[in-house]
């Protein structure tokens, strides 16, 4: 695959990281007074919305939210520079989200059928990031509390220094074939008629493709050989970094483990394209801003 043929949403995007190792004090107070900086309000880690878009403000209003709220130095498009503020975890945060004179907050779900790739590639890496901070507030070498660094990328701890870093949560998903079907399951917290690949968080001392054998073989067992990795996929919800493969099942033979997967089942390709194009057939398959979807979308044109 060639640079910048990754299909997936969340991905490819379309700002400049900034490096988090370095001391960011000097280059994050210069971009602060940048009036030409803008800001992206988020609440519990959906995006503020107008017009079908993300509701950058100017800088300036940085002055209109809690000091205490959360700050996200995203990156740069040239030299103008992007942050995100999360204004649903401070202090004096209510249950209704404020700021909504400036538009709507919408479930980052919904927003990925809304928002250009590019934004959503940006809106995505800020849940990304406040949700990481959310969930690293104490250091995991003593226990002691953390401070965030200005760029909010780097945490470090008050009582050991110990330096922290946002972690991934690598995944595996694979789309197992054998002749012209799919494998296709349904996890118990999807509604019926629901069909997906299937998927397994990667363990300690395993590899990708290792973890894509193993997650089948538990799940449906499938055997399967010829794992081929495609492409990859950050994924906000989880803090992951989903990892896409094909692979080909020695047969259809399957022995579903119920605490796993609600059902699971072999697709043929006919019906998966149809289902593809809008047609009825039974089941749904995952929506285009999944890396499921473009696994399988993949297989069909392949």
């Amino acid at each position: 695959m060639k640079e910048g043929d990754n299909p997936n949403w969340f991905a490819n995007s379309p700002l400049s990281r900034v490096n988090i190792e370095k001391d960011q004090h000097a280059f994050v107070e210069a971009r602060l007074a940048d009036q030409t900086s803008l800001l992206l309000p988020m609440w519990r880690g959906d995006p503020l919305m107008k017009d079908g878009a993300p509701a950058f403000l100017n800088i300036a209003a940085l002055s209109e939210f809690p000091k205490d709220a959360p700050l996200i130095l995203l990156g740069l498009i040239g030299e103008r520079a992007y942050f995100a503020v999360d204004i649903s975890s401070t202090a004096d945060s209510a249950e209704t989200a404020p700021f909504t004179e400036l538009g709507g907050y919408m479930p980052l779900r919904n927003a990925a059928g809304v928002l250009s790739r590019d934004d959503l590639a940006v809106v995505g890496q800020a849940r990304w990031f406040f949700e990481w901070r959310r969930k690293h507030r104490f250091c995991a070498n003593c226990g002691a509390e953390t401070e965030f660094d200005p760029g909010g990328a780097k945490a470090r701890c008050l009582k050991c220094e110990a330096e922290h870093f946002p972690r991934l949560n690598p995944v595996s998903i694979v789309l197992a074939v054998n002749e012209d079907a799919c494998l296709l399951g349904r996890g118990h917290q999807f509604p019926p008629g629901f069909v997906s690949a299937l998927a397994g968080f990667v363990e300690a001392g395993e590899t990708p493709e290792e973890c894509a054998r193993r997650e089948l073989f538990e799940e449906a067992g499938v055997t399967i050989d010829n794992v081929r990795y495609l492409f990859s996929q950050p994924w906000p919800f989880t803090c992951a970094l989903m990892m896409g493969f094909h692979a080909e099942a020695q047969d259809r033979a399957l022995t579903v483990d119920t605490d796993e997967l609600a059902e699971a089942g072999w697709y043929d390709r006919k019906d998966v394209e149809a289902v593809l194009n809008g047609e009825e057939r039974g089941f749904v398959l995952p929506p285009p801003f999944t890396i499921a979807r473009q696994l399988i979308e993949r297989w069909v044109k392949d």
